[in-house]
């Protein structure tokens, strides 16, 4: 995972339309117990399940289950925007522009 996505970190080949990542500094593993529950916390941010959301949230750590209910509320949002680019148009592609 790269985990400092700043425009000064991606080179675009145009020849080759990729995208290259070109500053591992600030990437990390991950095991793959904890790239299992992230999927299904984005998995349920696509399908709007917060109880998924909620409880590998907590199985991974991202919650502590001490959050009130505003907080929950929250980071239940979060997901539901971070999953938002896995919804396609009706041709197929996200439409990142709106």
């Amino acid at each position: 995972m790269q985990t400092d996505p700043n425009p000064a970190n991606f080179l675009y080949d145009l020849k080759k339309q990729r995208l290259n990542l070109i500053d591992f500094g600030s990437g990390r593993l991950f095991d793959d117990k904890f790239l299992d529950s992230y999927f299904k916390i984005i998995y349920g941010g696509f399908t709007d399940n917060r109880d998924q959301i909620l409880h590998y949230s907590k199985e991974i750590g991202f919650l502590t289950g001490q959050e009130n209910k505003e907080m929950l509320h929250a980071h239940y949002l979060g997901v539901l925007a971070m999953a938002e680019p896995f919804h396609k148009t009706p041709d197929g592609i996200y439409d990142f522009a709106n």
